[in-house]
């Protein structure tokens, strides 16, 4: 017996020739913050002066860092933060 194009897979498109990967249109997702490192003299809200125009919002970069600042009067040279945009 002979192959035809009859059988129930005549109708299937043919997907032989498909290479494997991942593609996207959509536009890669921008980070949530970016690193700042501790300058002497800083301090949590000269720091959210400075980036957010208002000294009181030094508690959304604590809390974006309570991994590594454990208590916002003790901040030194040199420690990497996230600032939150």
């Amino acid at each position: 017996m002979t192959s035809s194009s009859t059988g129930p897979d005549a109708d299937m498109p043919d997907f032989s020739d498909v290479q494997s990967g991942a593609s996207s249109t959509a536009p890669e997702a921008a980070p949530a913050f970016k690193t700042y490192t501790i300058a002497s003299g800083d301090s949590l809200s000269k720091i959210a002066k400075r980036e957010y125009g208002n000294a009181n919002d030094w508690r959304r970069i604590f809390e974006a860092n309570r991994d590594v600042i454990k208590d916002p009067d003790k901040i030194f040279p040199g420690q990497h933060i996230k600032i939150p945009l």
